[in-house]
C-alpha cells in the first residue's frame, strides 16, 4: 500500500495565496509575447549577427553615444544564440503557462537584465541598448504590478 507525500512546506512565494497561481495576469502573457519577438531573432548564430550588424547600423545612423557592438567571432555567436534560445524557449513557456510563480520569476529577471544594460551603458557601450533598456523597464513594472494586485486579491 502506498501513501501519499504531503508536504507541509509553503510554496514560493508564502504571501500570494496557492488560488493565485493558477491566475493568469494578462500582463505575464503579454511580455512573454514581447520577449518572444525581441528575443527569438538571437536564437541563431546566422539572425543574431544580422540583428547586431542592424544594431550597430542604427549606432552609427543616429550618432548614439558609446561603442558600436562590435563584430562576433563564432564563439561569442554561439553564446548569443545560446541566450537568444532560453529566452526564446522560456517566452514559450509563459505562453504556454502563463502562471503568476512564472511571471515573478520572470520580473525579478527583468530587474536584473535592466541592471545589466544600465552597466553595459555607464561602461560605454552603445546608447541603443537604451530601446531594450526601456522595454525590460515597461515589462517589469506591468507585470510586477499586476502581481502586487494579484497578491491583494
Amino acid at each position: 500500500m502506498t501513501q501519499a507525500i504531503v508536504s507541509d512546506r509553503p510554496t514560493f512565494p508564502a504571501q500570494l495565496p496557492s488560488a493565485g497561481w493558477s491566475a493568469r495576469p494578462r500582463w505575464g502573457l503579454a511580455g512573454a509575447v514581447y520577449d518572444l519577438v525581441v528575443t527569438i531573432g538571437f536564437a541563431t548564430p546566422f539572425t543574431a549577427a544580422l540583428i547586431l550588424e542592424l544594431a550597430g547600423r542604427a549606432h552609427d545612423l543616429f550618432d548614439v553615444p558609446g561603442a558600436p557592438a562590435p563584430e562576433l567571432d563564432p564563439l561569442a555567436l554561439m553564446f548569443t544564440s545560446m541566450f537568444g534560445t532560453v529566452v526564446t524557449m522560456w517566452a514559450v513557456a509563459r505562453i504556454l503557462r502563463p502562471e503568476a510563480r512564472f511571471i515573478a520569476i520572470d520580473t525579478v529577471g527583468r530587474a536584473v537584465f535592466s541592471a545589466l544594460m544600465i552597466w553595459a551603458v555607464l561602461n560605454g557601450q552603445s546608447a541603443t541598448i537604451v530601446v531594450f533598456l526601456i522595454g525590460e523597464i515597461t515589462w517589469f513594472t506591468l507585470q510586477l504590478s499586476g502581481l502586487l494586485r494579484l497578491r491583494r486579491r
